[in-house]
């Protein structure tokens, strides 16, 4: 019986059994029959491959590759790595001009303008976003919206409604939305997806139901009976199963990542938090001591002394918890997209916590000095450092990517009843 080699692809999983020395020589490449990407042979399944002869030199045509497999052709000199920037072009003055009358028709409509703001605003962002120069697209309904906004509006409702007449009512429709949550997060995946697309070609995100009530209601319920030693995991999991589960076309995104890179991440935060916190503690006492002594000829000084003593941890445990959790937030955007591929293609993020820390605290006080006029210029340029910061590594371009086979259309109460009730889960940016 001929020697079997498995040939297995790295892209979806798909596997099979090819008999050794049927593979034409010189061919290195496969395609998978199941995801259609191209990927690299096995060394033993070159090795084994069938010794040239004057047939396979061109007087007659060599072998067909395994069933289910196409050949690749051969490249002598492999095809340089290209950067692809993203890049966001929108302003503050065309953005202010939407968020404006946005906002002014939602109060006067008393939020039934809610849909039609949310195309609006969505449209500007993606069709403003360029990855190698070509705009990406929101093609929502905004009445598909508004129909799933009356969905959502209706269950808060009822939610507000039992709990002001009964406690024990309102807490059984809390737990209701709270089961809810994971079917929230992937219908509103779904529309968003099925309503996003880049040159044509549409990106799709795929219903596992099961795994989605495993990583947003079983492990969030068993985190604090650990102490929260399982939040590194529950995060991995939530981010490996959002990126995962999305395809852009025919082709699967995948997630790299290792939960030890999360712990890691997590372990380095808490280490950088105590640093600091432990820092400030013996520091203030030391300040203390300092001033109470100098002070303690009169007590109007001394009072004033301990009343600024009390309010400097306040502070300073502020400050420390906002630059911490920006820090963060920077490396697990940068974790989450430096670990995802599509079609072979990696995407790049360089975002600093340096520049995050000074655009979220200028951007607070400019809309706080501005009463909130400023929230457009705050959005614009928040955007601009994030995609100025992201990019497409890519050896093949963007020509090899084709679109999948037609789905049908996804309702919008998920997307809707998710927004009302804050149920929001992003990858990173």
């Amino acid at each position: 019986m001929d020697e079997q080699v498995v040939v297995n692809c790295p892209h979806c999983g798909f596997s099979r059994s090819v008999t050794k020395g049927v593979i034409p020589q010189g061919t290195t490449r496969a395609t998978c029959p199941k995801c259609k990407q191209s990927f690299a042979l096995p060394a033993e399944a070159l090795i084994s491959q069938a010794e040239p002869t004057p047939q396979s030199a061109g007087m007659i045509p060599p072998p067909e590759p395994p069933a289910g497999y196409a050949a690749a052709p051969v490249n002598p000199v492999p095809s340089r790595p290209r950067t692809l920037p993203l890049v966001f072009h929108g302003t503050a003055g065309e953005y202010f001009g939407i968020w404006i009358v946005n906002t002014l028709l939602k109060l006067v409509t008393l939020g039934c303008y809610t849909a039609w703001a949310k195309v609006r605003q969505r449209r500007f962002f993606y069709g403003n976003t360029t990855l190698h120069g070509e705009p990406f697209e929101y093609t929502a309904d905004p009445w598909a919206l508004f129909k799933g906004w009356l969905i959502g509006a209706g269950a808060f409702l009822l939610y507000m409604i039992g709990g002001s007449l009964s406690p024990v009512l309102g807490i059984v429709i809390g737990l209701i939305v709270f089961l809810g949550i994971p079917w929230l997060v992937v219908r509103s995946r779904m529309f968003n997806s099925r309503n996003s697309s880049f040159r044509n070609i549409r990106f799709s995100f795929r219903p596992d139901y099961r795994q989605a009530y495993l990583v947003f209601a079983g492990l969030p319920l068993l985190t604090p009976f650990t102490l929260g030693l399982l939040a590194p995991y529950l995060i991995y999991r939530q981010r490996k199963f959002l990126v995962e589960n999305c395809s852009y076309g025919a082709t699967p995104f995948v997630f790299t990542a290792s939960v030890k890179d999360f712990y890691r991440l997590f372990g380095k935060v808490v280490l950088i938090f105590l640093l600091l916190i432990g820092a400030v503690v013996v520091l203030g006492i030391a300040l203390g001591l300092g001033d109470l002594a100098g002070a303690a000829r009169t007590a109007g000084t001394a009072r004033g002394k301990l009343g600024a003593l009390g309010l400097a941890p306040m502070v300073s445990f502020a400050v420390i918890y906002f630059c911490v959790g920006t820090y963060l937030q920077t490396t697990l955007a940068n974790l989450t997209w430096n670990a995802t591929t599509v079609g072979g293609n990696l995407f790049r993020s360089t975002l600093r916590t340096r520049d995050m820390v000074w655009i979220y605290f200028s951007n607070m006080l400019a809309i706080a000095c501005s009463f909130g006029l400023l929230i457009p210029w705050a959005k614009v340029r928040l955007a601009c450092y994030r995609f100025e910061r992201l990019s497409l590594s890519t050896t093949t371009g963007l020509d090899s990517f084709v679109a999948a086979a037609k789905t049908q259309e996804v309702g919008a109460a998920g997307e809707e009843i998710g927004d009302i009730f804050g149920v929001s889960v992003d990858v990173g940016l």
